[in-house]
């Protein structure tokens, strides 16, 4: 190859990584990004409610498990006006069984518990989120839920159900979201527990003007 031609494919190079390197940084700057719909499983509240959440959530994160049973209230006080779509943020660096809890909580939901399985998750992470081999507490679990376990354990290693983790977390990280829970409220991000209330002191307002 000539000197001309590996010089222009080295600019084109360039080129393609400012534009997507600017790309990723206007949608973290202005909170864009694929809003995949999340399964039904993992969605609370009808399509039409006026303030729609977004959820990026870990299960060993204590601030996760706080903020759910907040998310929990709110979703009991306000109803219909509130629509949550849960996704999935584990941060595998610090809590390196978090990424199987989301699939095993997934799997849990296409047998009709994914709430109730990712209720015990949150509950006892302490139980879990540090063991140094695959936590028992995930089919322990699935058998108190009458899940069945044989059926839980082939879809948690299914390529398509850990590709939906995944595709959660590459879209979080097109979102700039770098901590957990993270929230976005009818667009406005919210970082934590109390900025989700914080939020939440406006869903009055907002449900009145939809009116």
């Amino acid at each position: 190859m000539s000197n001309v031609k590996t010089a222009r494919l080295a600019a084109l190079a360039g080129v393609l990584i400012f534009v997507s390197t600017t790309a990723v940084l206007v949608a973290r700057q202005f909170n864009l990004g694929p809003d995949r719909p999340a399964p039904g499983f993992r969605t609370f509240g009808p399509d039409t409610a006026a303030i729609q959440i977004y959820e990026y959530t870990d299960f060993a994160c204590p601030a996760c498990r706080h903020a759910a049973l907040a998310m929990d209230d709110i979703i009991k006080i306000y109803g219909a006006g509130v629509k949550l779509s849960f996704k999935h943020y584990p941060l595998e660096s610090i809590h390196p069984w978090s990424a199987s809890a989301a699939a095993h909580a997934d799997c849990a939901g296409e047998q009709g518990k994914f709430k109730e399985y990712a209720a015990a998750l949150f509950e006892t992470q302490e139980a879990w989120a540090r063991a140094e081999e695959k936590p028992a507490q995930f089919e322990a679990y699935a058998k108190i839920l009458n899940l069945n376990w044989v059926k839980m354990q082939a879809c948690a290693k299914d390529p398509a159900t850990l590709r939906r983790v995944k595709l959660d977390m590459a879209e979080g990280g097109i979102k700039g979201v770098n901590a957990t829970p993270t929230f976005f409220i009818n667009g406005k991000r919210a970082v934590g527990g109390a900025q989700l209330l914080e939020q939440a002191r406006k869903f009055e307002a907002i449900l009145r003007n939809s009116r």
